[in-house]
């Protein structure tokens, strides 16, 4: 193992430099020789039939070069922006209704902001202008926004082939043995519980940047994505009709995706059509209006949770029915989240004998819906945290005593969960006892009594959860090894800001026992790797590291072998560290470069290496998901005058299995909470119920948490239990934050509301609604 670097070292993100000192690249920094701009011109309204619509003065606006109207798309005869959820069918077996979205529309405008023509022209200005000349009449049709609403028997459908507006609906679970359960049980309690939606707002907008090479027909998209491989092959193959291979896809730096740079967006086809029709790059870049209105935005579920108990406590069953709203057209993977993306960790970390989850996506005249930081664990967690804290405070439970009684026992692991999710390791009780002493729960009832003398009112929750990760299976890492003993490090798998060009060339320098600043690290390429997954379920680690791991495991070992030959001895007496490999019996030794020279002379390599044995490619495949846990606390302060709240402590203990840089994790934990918070306390996109207008398209309607609305973090982890999934041992920390922290802060201000008997308050809670409820409560 090597020394210097090694695994489960906190080594400083490489990448930072760059980033601190505006070094960095993203798609609006790109400049390419003719270069033009494109702007998209959106519709106004959320549901109307198109009834004219005239492009002649846009088309002889100053320095426009092409326009492209829905009619025009059409005549194309490209094809639809392709839908990929793994749920596609009804729970009776017929298939999911999916709207056809196309780039432009042509005839009917489905929800505000949807695109209506295209405009390229010299200079943005110019673009702008221009898409401003458009004139649109509409006849206007009823527009809903709200899923429940959508779904009322009568209600208008937004597409003729879904009638009550229904997508797609799904069971899993036992149905039997949980009506059993119900009507057995000492106790039962039901609460109504509505996710708020929200949307990621990364620090760089959504752009794209189109090239056509005429002379070999082949096409370069620049794109702000996480998810390069699969997504060219939808725009090449299902909305282009061109070979996967006639498109080049790569991202710069990303500034952030969250779930909302995963999906196929039309304006990707579009710049791509406009670089063939003119033979010049085009770019687009969104303004924070476009982004509100357009990007995918993430949860949005209402849902009846009920839960049935024995008198002692025990929990017998769990009864979830949810309604998703996946907006005017199914995202890239939108109908999955509120079906089986919320389905598999339904009941957390506890000890279920009979689980039951039905589900409802419904089609609205909003924007389209896609996972965000989570996909629907987040969603599933809420539902258990929030029902067994109302449990407890209806019933007259202890909530964190009441919680411990039924968590899985260390000793029934490996666990098949009525949802069949396979948990094999962990250790749910220790990690609440951990929680509860790195928060000083003992001292709760002093802090409470001084904030009591300051007009305060302090609670105190704990959030266990419990839920799964890895993305697509596949992974592709590859190594090469020039002369000089550079090493390049390509991987499928796609860093937004998560750190993995320095953690994966930390992977590799570790386990090869090369140095670190012999690697150069690349990804987000379709020309550096054939398989690439991308960035989604906290899958980095999980499949990308493995790959990596078997590369650097290749790597070892033909270096190994390669030296043997050189110093007369065998693999097995050669030891490889920081880039040095020696003999142990003779102390001779060869560095990574000297090693290199050799492979490349055919003379001096061993016979049966072949040529180019220092360029590796290994192909990972998981065959199961790994299932992070862990239990989050959060202490809040609460202003019953004003309403307002203050999360004055948070602690997270995290089971991430191996961690392989408790730095990068530690960042990972953080922006999870710091999202988490955002919705429970602040965050939701808003429209108009009547019109369908976006309420909240700016940062003056929609509040992002600032850096003093969250206290300091404590973050400890558990590395006890890694899994046996895989073999790095490693289980996805990207989205437990936003699993643990809504319910931990949501429970916490309902511990403190308690003398009022509030018992919920749906999210986001903000001053106006907790002031609301205390003093509904009071006035009866």
């Amino acid at each position: 193992m090597n020394q210097m670097v090694r695994l489960g070292a906190p080594l400083t993100r490489t990448e930072d430099h760059r980033f601190l000192t505006g070094a960095g690249c993203f798609i609006d920094d790109l400049k390419f020789a003719g270069m033009c701009t494109a702007a998209i011109v959106r519709a106004p309204v959320a549901h109307a039939r198109i009834t004219r619509l005239d492009v002649d003065a846009a088309r002889a606006s100053p320095g426009v070069l092409l326009v492209v109207t829905g009619a025009e798309w059409a005549a194309f005869g490209y094809g639809p922006v392709p839908t990929k959820s793994p749920v596609t069918n009804f729970k009776d077996g017929r298939p999911m209704n999916a709207g056809l979205h196309h780039c432009l529309t042509a005839d009917v405008v489905r929800c505000a902001g949807e695109a209506i023509a295209l405009i390229v022209a010299e200079t943005q200005a110019q673009a702008i202008a221009a898409a401003e000349c458009v004139e649109a009449d509409y006849e206007d049709l009823p527009a809903v926004v709200d899923q429940v609403t959508a779904r009322t028997t009568g209600h208008a459908p937004i597409w003729s082939q879904a009638p009550e507006n229904l997508c797609v609906d799904f069971e899993l679970g036992n149905r039997e043995a949980v009506e059993a359960a119900f009507v057995a049980a000492d106790h039962t309690v039901s609460l109504d519980i509505r996710n708020n939606r929200v949307t990621s707002a990364p620090m760089e907008p959504r752009g794209c940047l189109g090239l056509y090479d005429a002379s070999r027909e082949t096409f370069t998209l620049w794109n702000s994505s996480q998810n390069l491989h699969p997504n060219r092959d939808a725009i090449a193959e299902k909305i282009l009709g061109v070979p996967k291979d006639a498109i080049r896809h790569v991202a710069p730096d990303v500034g952030g995706g969250f779930g909302a740079k995963n999906p196929v967006y039309a304006e990707t086809a579009l710049v791509l059509h406009a670089a063939r029709a003119l033979g010049r790059p085009v770019k687009w870049v969104a303004d924070r209006s476009e982004a509100f209105l357009t990007d995918v935005h993430g949860r949005d579920q209402i849902s009846t949770v009920s839960l049935a108990m024995d008198r002692d406590g025990t929990f017998r069953a769990l009864n979830v029915h949810s309604v998703g709203n996946v907006g005017a057209w199914c995202g890239t993977v939108g109908p999955f989240v509120s079906t089986g993306g919320s389905a598999r960790t339904q009941g957390g970390p506890y000890a279920f004998d009979a689980l039951l989850y039905t589900a409802e996506a419904a089609f609205t005249n909003t924007a389209q819906t896609d996972p965000y930081r989570g996909a629907g664990r987040p969603e599933a967690s809420f539902h258990i945290e929030r029902i067994i804290d109302y449990a407890a405070a209806e019933l007259g439970f202890d909530p964190i005593a009441l919680r411990r009684k039924n968590l899985i026992p260390r000793t029934s692991l490996p666990w098949t969960t009525p949802m069949g999710l396979n948990v094999d390791s962990g250790d749910f009780a220790e990690l609440l006892d951990q929680t509860l002493a790195l928060a000083d729960f003992e001292g709760f009832e002093a802090r409470r009594a001084e904030a009591e003398a300051r007009g305060l009112k302090r609670g105190f929750a704990i959030a266990p959860y419990l839920e799964c990760t890895g993305g697509l299976p596949k992974e592709e890492a590859r190594i090469s090894v020039a002369p000089d003993g550079h090493i390049t490090l390509a991987v499928g798998s796609h860093s937004t800001g998560m750190s993995h060009e320095t953690v994966h060339c930390q992977l590799l320098a570790a386990e090869a026992g090369v140095a670190m600043d012999a690697i150069t690290f690349r990804q987000a390429d379709t020309d550096a790797t054939d398989i690439g997954g991308g960035h989604g379920g906290s899958r980095g680690m999980e499949v990308g590291g493995n790959a990596v791991r078997q590369a650097a495991e290749t790597l070892r070992r033909r270096l190994g072998i390669i030296a043997a030959h050189a110093l007369n001895s065998t693999p097995d007496d050669i030891e490889i560290s920081d880039g040095l490999a020696s003999d142990a019996r003779t102390g001779q030794s060869l560095s990574v470069a000297e090693i290199a020279t050799i492979a490349n002379d055919p003379a001096r390599c061993p016979p049966d290496m072949g040529p180019k044995p220092l360029d590796i490619v290994e192909v990972y495949e998981r065959t199961k998901i790994t299932v992070p846990n862990g239990v989050h606390a959060a202490e809040v302060e609460v202003d019953p005058e004003m309403g307002v709240i203050s999360v004055v402590g948070f602690w997270a203990v995290d089971d991430f299995g191996r961690i392989l840089n408790p730095l990068l994790a530690d960042g990972q934990v953080m922006g999870g909470i710091a999202q988490g918070l955002g919705q429970a306390l602040f965050e939701e996109i808003v429209y108009d119920p009547d019109s369908g207008q976006l309420l909240t398209g700016s940062f003056m309607d929609y509040c992002l948490p600032r850096a003093d609305d969250l206290p300091l973090l404590h973050i400890a982890y558990y590395e006890e239990a890694p899994t046996t999934h895989n073999p790095l041992g490693v289980k996805g920390a990207g989205e437990a934050g936003c699993c643990g922290a809504p319910p931990a802060i949501v429970n916490a201000v309902m511990h403190a509301l308690a003398a009022y008997g509030v018992r919920h308050i749906d999210m986001p809670l903000t001053p106006e609604k907790v002031w609301r409820a205390i003093h509904d409560r009071v006035g009866q």
